[in-house]
């Protein structure tokens, strides 16, 4: 229990520091929004209190749009929501006008007009923010507020009213596009350049052409809810840049995931040490399917699995290093020790979306409290020496503050030089519209 404290004490001395972290400075993005809750996030971000519902099936029809912005997709499929959002005046205003912004868009000769015609401004935010506080009120966002808390989509914000958790995930999903038009259209740096920038000179006539024929592949209704015109520009700049990755073997329980899954439910727990074990992926500097300290973290899990320390295997990684390879690091380990061990693909579950280790965390953990994974029970990570004890350390938890906003674990202990035992936090099911390729 001290300890827990002490991590607490920690994160909320931090916190006053992270709100001063620099981010994009576009008109209507506002780089302190993400870190200005998580004093109230670590004190809340517990199971029991996070409103989340184990059994809540997230829907994901398109999975790059419904990763990154759940709550308009939640707009969209509510058909009572979606008629209130669509009669109400202001936000039929800002539809119209965005409509119009969509069409004279088609005659751009450059970036920046792009990016001012669709981008939300502050202002119009705010208006936006408005309208939905009063809109709170109404029995159909109430309904759709409950359905945001069971989720987990929206769980750094479940111990906020209804209305305010409406509008922070509003303000979310909007500085969302914004941040997606910055990177993709103006080509600003995003968070790691060297791996998620925008895949071409945008200064050149050729990428004006490509946003030209994009816009024209939209197609709206001529009444579309006042946010799609800009939603829909920010996925084909995503399109335009082969930036799918959030997408990309989505549903994981329909495929990738599906035999272990299906296997799961005949787990004896208690006849193991721990519930699973990670793996943190490596992605090769070179066009190699995996790299060689792939393949090495790989071994020490196998090691461990035929050891008996847990009765399945998550490999970790996305199509990371070096950028757009067309291999992800977990889909390569899980072959590898499939062919090399023979260890059963009823035994491994995959996370191939994670580009960072903190989100090699944070992905794991989703699977856990999604998949049912038991949350009593300790698991524990494997990968390099130096990697470990990176892992273990005061510098990587304020990475994860940093960059997530919360630390995704209750706890990380090291127990051998390859080797950490941790537990998962139900604080990672928090999608996360700030990095759009793994949201």
């Amino acid at each position: 229990m001290m300890f827990r404290h002490l991590i607490l004490s920690f994160v909320l001395l931090t916190n006053t520091s992270l709100a001063q972290i620099a981010g994009l400075n576009s008109s209507g993005f506002d780089s302190t929004y993400k870190l200005s809750t998580n004093t109230a996030f670590a004190q809340h971000a517990s199971l029991n209190s996070s409103g989340f519902d184990p059994t809540y099936k997230l829907t994901l029809r398109n999975a790059v749009s419904d990763k990154n912005f759940y709550l308009l997709s939640l707009f969209q499929r509510n058909r009572e929501v979606g008629k209130l959002l669509s009669e109400d005046k202001v936000l039929k205003k800002l539809a119209d006008d965005k409509l119009q912004a969509l069409r004279i868009a088609a005659n751009c000769n450059d970036v920046a007009c792009f990016d001012q015609l669709l981008r939300l401004s502050g202002p119009s935010i705010e208006t936006v923010a408005t309208e939905l506080q009063g809109l709170a009120k109404r029995p159909e966002f109430k309904m759709l507020a409950r359905d945001m808390r069971r989720s987990g989509a929206f769980i750094k914000y479940s111990h906020q009213s209804d209305t305010e958790i409406l509008v922070a995930a509003w303000k979310d999903a909007a500085n969302g596009m914004n941040r997606l038009l910055s990177i993709y259209c103006l080509g600003n740096d995003p968070v790691y350049k060297e791996i998620d920038k925008v895949s071409f000179d945008v200064s050149s006539e050729a990428y004006r052409k490509l946003l030209k024929v994009k816009i024209a592949e939209i197609k709206l209704s001529k009444d579309p809810l006042f946010f799609e015109p800009t939603l829909n520009f920010a996925l084909k700049l995503l399109e335009a840049n082969r930036r799918d990755e959030a997408g990309r073997y989505e549903p994981l329980e329909e495929g990738e995931n599906k035999t272990c899954l299906h296997q799961m439910k005949k787990i004896r727990w208690s006849d193991y040490p721990y519930s699973f074990i990670l793996v943190l992926g490596a992605g090769p500097a070179d066009s190699a399917r995996l790299s060689q300290s792939g393949a090495k973290r790989a071994d020490q899990a196998a090691q461990l699995f035929l050891e008996h320390k847990a009765p399945l295997i998550i490999l970790s990684g996305g199509h990371v290093h070096p950028m757009q390879t067309p291999f992800s690091e977990a889909i390569e380990m899980k072959r590898y020790v499939m062919e090399k061990f023979k260890i059963p693909e009823k035994s491994i579950l995959i996370d191939p979306h994670a580009r960072h280790t903190t989100t090699n965390f944070r992905n794991a953990a989703r699977l856990v409290f999604r998949y049912g994974i038991p949350t009593d029970l300790k698991a524990v990570v494997t990968s390099s020496e130096d990697h470990i004890a990176s892992t273990t350390m005061e510098s990587f938890r304020s990475r994860c503050l940093k960059e997530l906003g919360y630390f995704p674990m209750e706890f990380i202990n090291r127990i051998s030089p390859v080797e950490a035992e941790f537990k998962p936090s139900v604080a990672s099911l928090f999608f996360d519209a700030n990095d759009p390729l793994d949201p």
